[in-house]
């Protein structure tokens, strides 16, 4: 058996300790051809990560801090909604968002981002407003906004009252 260098130079660095593991691992390299050596490196990857899994499986089972810390996730409902305020911007003769979706209970900020004044009114079904109250009244006038609450789950449609066509639609889901 013939050593070369690196194998010399490892050999003056070893302790006794460690010749039997050494005299493995060189008759096992000198055994291999590249094509093996590819296929255990592929296997030496494979092990250690594997030995990872196993180590994170283990020490996560003793962790009491990461083991509460899942657990109150599970047994603690989360704490209710709270309202929101979203808004809808108005320019150029388009809302935007056109649909926007909330919960019961939000607000919905109507801005008026235009030149001209323009009146939010809920869409009308059979002569009747779909939501009643969803009417600014008023001209919202240029760069100021008209606030509304919503407090009813359904799909209300409101457009401009000064040109009908300009329209938009809030789907309000249950809280």
């Amino acid at each position: 058996m013939k050593n070369s260098a690196w194998q010399n130079k490892f050999d003056n660095h070893l302790t006794t300790g460690f010749r039997p593991f050494y005299f493995f691992v060189m008759i096992v390299l000198m055994e291999l051809d590249e094509q093996k050596w590819t296929g255990l490196l592929w296997l030496l990857i494979i092990l250690v990560l594997i030995g990872f899994a196993a180590a994170t499986i283990y020490f996560e089972r003793d962790n009491k801090d990461l083991a509460a810390a899942v657990q109150s996730s599970v047994n603690y409902p989360t704490p209710a909604r709270q309202p929101r305020l979203y808004t809808v911007y108005y320019g150029l003769g388009v809302f935007s968002p056109t649909n926007i979706r909330i919960h019961v209970g939000d607000s919905v900020k109507f801005q008026n981002d235009s030149d001209t004044p323009i009146r939010i009114v809920s869409d009308r079904s059979g002569g009747v407003p779909e939501l009643a109250g969803l009417d600014s009244v008023n001209d919202v006038p240029s760069k100021d906004s008209f606030t509304f609450t919503f407090t009813e789950s359904d799909t209300f449609g409101y457009h401009n009252g000064k040109n009908p066509s300009e329209e938009g639609t809030v789907i309000v889901r249950p809280q």
